[in-house]
């Protein structure tokens, strides 16, 4: 029986499949885009959504979720479930894990443990995806939160974007910044740095799109050295072609290593830009083992 409650928020981009196979409650943040405001995934799809992106002349912003939002999810949970932990968006590039805690702070009386993922998009799912795994057995909530960290602490979250020009506008750049002015000369591969709480910053800069590509295959080839089970998954921003094509192209390396190939939304595609390709692992634990079977 499981004993603890999962909340996450819309930039997991849980597709219909995993949020039937996964029971979370998600929080959904917002896109402000002209006179037009909507929750993520509730008006365009991700296809409709970057269409209208390449074709604006000004960028949309985006909202995070409100106290109120999250404490009807919490009041919600507190009549099903002994605990809740409630996992976030990186604070450093989001609100949305302020606001969570806010909530919670208002809610003394019942057991809510706020998490800053400092990731979002396939790496927020795959540690909501790890929780939900925990809570299952059985676990307590602590020993759930120590898989939780687990998946944390020992995940590589890498991306590129096709052009540093929406982290820029949008003010997402954090670390980044100090490549706006050879933006043209380099493809900069960035992660989310822990060190600096969660800011979108440099892990390394290359030349061209084949480097950064060859950047990340590389990173993945050194973890499966070390460890061959891992939890794998591509993440593309409005290119699906090419993030098939990367998929193939770890598939041919690694033909036994399972993967999930994950799109991403409106929330974080408008801050990175369309054309933007990651990759994300971590080495699985005994208690995640089963994940490696889940195919959507």
């Amino acid at each position: 029986m499981i004993h603890i409650g999962i909340v996450t928020d819309s930039t997991a981009y849980l597709t219909p499949d995993q949020r039937e196979r996964l029971p979370v409650e998600i929080v959904s943040l917002s896109v402000n885009f002209g006179d037009e405001s909507f929750k993520e995934g509730e008006v365009y799809s991700n296809k409709e959504f970057y269409e209208k992106l390449r074709q604006a002349s000004f960028l949309p912003t985006t909202s995070q979720p409100s106290v109120g939002d999250f404490l009807k999810v919490y009041e919600k949970l507190a009549g099903q479930f002994k605990s809740i932990i409630s996992i976030h968006i990186s604070g450093g590039i989001s609100g949305t894990v302020q606001a969570a805690r806010a909530a919670a702070q208002m809610l003394p009386h019942l057991d809510i443990t706020v998490v800053d993922s400092m990731a979002t998009a396939i790496g927020l799912y795959f540690i909501v995806e790890a929780a939900v795994q925990a809570a299952r057995q059985g676990l307590a909530r602590d020993e759930v939160l120590r898989i939780v960290n687990h998946v944390m602490d020992q995940m590589t979250l890498l991306f590129f974007p096709d052009t540093l020009e929406y982290l820029r506008r949008g003010g997402r750049i954090g670390g980044a910044a100090a490549l706006i002015g050879t933006v043209l000369q380099v493809k900069p591969v960035l992660y989310f740095n822990k060190q600096k709480n969660g800011i979108i910053d440099v892990y390394e800069k290359v030349r061209t799109k084949e480097r950064a590509i060859k950047r990340l295959l590389g990173e993945l080839e050194k973890a499966y050295k070390v460890n061959p089970e891992l939890r794998a998954g591509i993440v593309h921003v409005g290119a699906p072609e090419e993030g098939k094509n990367l998929c193939n192209r770890v598939q041919s390396l690694y033909p036994g290593l399972p993967l999930e190939l994950c799109e991403v939304g409106p929330v974080i595609g408008a801050h990175v830009g369309p054309g933007t390709l990651g990759i994300c692992f971590y080495p699985l634990i005994p208690e995640l083992q089963d994940l490696v079977s889940s195919k959507e």
